[in-house]
């Protein structure tokens, strides 16, 4: 009996520059829907992250493809003053909802457990 295999993706900011938005979508998508982890340097834009949700959601299957799951790990970028101003996001991990099944979160840690049929794949990053 062979064990289910966990698959994760690595995509450099410099590949998804070269891609439209829709193009993105449409590969994060099926590399998702194929059962891929993906983690991506940096991130989508705010658009390309609604897109990617409201794409996704109109291709749900309850007995195939439930959804998505994402989850960023950030850090504060500082203003000129020394103030943090916004988030600077370093890299998103996106996920089958299905698989990706706990997330801890804490200022400089991110924890995902993929759960693969009966066993449990952990992630961590510190």
């Amino acid at each position: 009996m062979e064990k289910e295999k966990l698959k994760m993706d690595f995509l450099s900011r410099e590949l998804l520059n070269k891609k439209t938005s829709m193009e993105k979508i449409s590969m994060i998508l099926e590399k998702v829907k194929n059962g891929n982890i993906l983690v991506i340097e940096g991130g989508l834009s705010p658009t390309e992250e609604a897109e990617l949700i409201e794409t996704t959601m109109r291709e749900i299957d309850t007995e195939n493809f439930i959804g998505i799951d994402i989850q960023k790990f950030e850090k504060n970028k500082k203003s000129f003053l020394g103030f943090s101003s916004k988030k600077d996001v370093k890299f998103t991990i996106i996920g089958p909802a299905n698989i990706m099944k706990t997330v801890k979160r804490k200022p400089n840690f991110l924890s995902i457990v993929a759960k693969l049929g009966d066993s449990c794949a952990s992630m961590h990053q510190m």
